[in-house]
């Protein structure tokens, strides 16, 4: 029987963290969208690795997680040698590594984000030069809330959005770069334009965000709430990967003395890794979204090291799949064909990694829709059920553990 102690500190934990991720959304709305200021769920779709993951597939984790990271924290007081201590040290540690890692993504310089600057400042901006007549495509940078709304408005129609992303940063090894010559549509400056000429609009658009940004009384509140609430969202990752990955090394005092909650675990476990896989998925939708704003020719340390985190979390999740994929009915055949889909599950997207990017940016990023947002949301509910139902079978019939 897990302790109280064990539950009810896990409990306040994920409730904190929960009604953080539900707050981000809703200071958005409120903001934004509450008086129609400005187009609110287009920026939740072009920034929904923070606005749609967190309050959706990030609660649905929490849930998953619930039962196993109670597991971990009752071995720890019971079982683990001076598991207490080497427990409260992790934690601690742990959210000593959030706070930094939050003011590194969310703090100092690089480009501003389209919601830390007031929705007012935002609708005032008549692209350069100003008042031009951004609809006959005649600006050197259309309005940012027009740019946006092209992104969104052009990615769902059409699954794949990468071909609009121009390099701006060319190899000086060539002598001619014949695809940089080709006009294709640039969507801050809504035209057919050539490479030069879309990136230098795209500095152009980061650096009148900026600028908007820059007096304290044009920056929104959102801004501030997410400075402050994002510390918690890289705790929340750092501590279901931590869970995971503990939960295997542990493996063995799991089958000794947690017997009883074995299936809760495995079923929790590997759906909250499901569940996490697609933020790092809504995460380079975003980035490849962003190159259609912002362009590649600024260095981003966040940028940089999404492909190596996309990487982590599939291997992470495979390795959960090996170590926690069980049949309910003790099937071993079933249990090898898991496995097996899990690696070849690995093998398509590794060779298809473009290709599952550009689906992402459809139905869970700039090009989402409440069709395709519903979607997501229905699957999420029918895992929440597999968690919290528990679907045991047994001879001819299925039942449910509550």
């Amino acid at each position: 029987m897990l302790s109280a102690g064990a539950r009810t500190f896990v409990a306040a934990n994920f409730i904190v963290l929960g009604l953080s991720f539900i707050a981000t959304t809703a200071v958005l709305y409120f903001e934004f969208g509450l008086e129609g200021k400005a187009d609110w769920s287009a920026i939740a779709t072009y920034y929904s690795h923070l606005f749609i993951f967190f309050p959706t597939f990030g609660i649905l984790a929490l849930i998953a997680f619930y039962v196993p990271a109670c597991v971990l924290v009752d071995m720890h007081e019971t079982y683990v040698p001076d598991g207490k201590l080497r427990f409260g040290i992790g934690y601690v540690v742990a959210i000593l590594l959030a706070l930094i890692g939050g003011h590194v993504i969310g703090g100092g310089g690089g480009m501003k984000s389209i919601f830390e600057v007031k929705p007012e400042v935002l609708q005032a901006d008549k692209g350069q030069p100003a008042a031009c007549d951004w609809t006959s495509g005649k600006c050197q940078r259309a309005p940012v809330m027009q740019s946006l709304a092209n992104v969104r408005k052009e990615a769902t129609k059409r699954v794949g959005m990468s071909q609009f992303v121009r390099n701006c940063v060319p190899d000086d090894l060539f002598d001619r770069q014949p695809e940089r010559e080709r006009k294709i549509h640039c969507f801050v400056s809504l035209n057919l334009v050539d490479a030069d000429q879309c990136c230098r609009a795209q500095r152009d658009f980061g650096a009148a965000l900026n600028a908007m940004h820059a007096p304290e009384a044009n920056r929104s509140f959102m801004g501030r709430a997410h400075i402050i609430l994002l510390p918690l969202k890289v705790f929340f990752l750092l501590i279901v990967l931590t869970i995971a990955i503990l939960l295997v090394v542990r493996h063995r005092l799991l089958e000794e003395n947690y017997r009883s909650y074995m299936n809760k675990i495995q079923r929790g476990v590997l759906i909250g890794a499901s569940a996490m896989l697609v933020w790092p998925l809504m995460n380079v939708a975003f980035l490849q979204s962003s190159g259609l704003l912002y362009g590649t020719q600024h260095e981003s340390f966040y940028r940089d090291a999404s492909p190596v985190i996309l990487a982590f979390y599939m291997m992470w999740a495979l390795l959960l799949v090996f170590f926690f994929f069980k049949s309910f009915d003790g099937d071993k055949d079933l249990e090898n064909m898991g496995r097996i889909g899990g690696i070849v599950g690995s093998a398509v997207f590794a060779l298809n990694y473009q290709m599952i990017i550009d689906y992402a940016v459809r139905f869970a990023g700039a090009g989402a829709t409440e069709w395709t947002l519903g979607s997501v949301f229905a699957i999420g509910v029918i895992a929440l059920v597999a968690v919290v139902l528990q679907p045991k079978r047994t001879k001819g019939s299925v039942t449910f553990d509550k």
